[in-house]
């Protein structure tokens, strides 16, 4: 099992969906594999955070 230095929780609701939160957590990805610290930073994809009217909802 790795360790992770950091987590993203990105929500996967509806409502976050809509708001291109998978654009996110693909650009996200990309870059911690530009910056070399994918293995160090894991990407979370996550259900509703009840905050869909501000999404799409990140948290590090």
């Amino acid at each position: 099992m790795m360790i992770y230095r950091s987590h993203i929780l990105i929500c996967n609701g509806t409502g976050c969906v809509s708001s291109k939160s998978p654009a996110i957590m693909e650009k996200l990805q990309e870059q911690l594999v530009a910056n070399g610290i994918d293995k160090e930073v894991k990407v979370v994809k996550t259900g509703c955070f009840g905050l869909c009217e501000k999404g799409p909802i990140v948290i590090v």
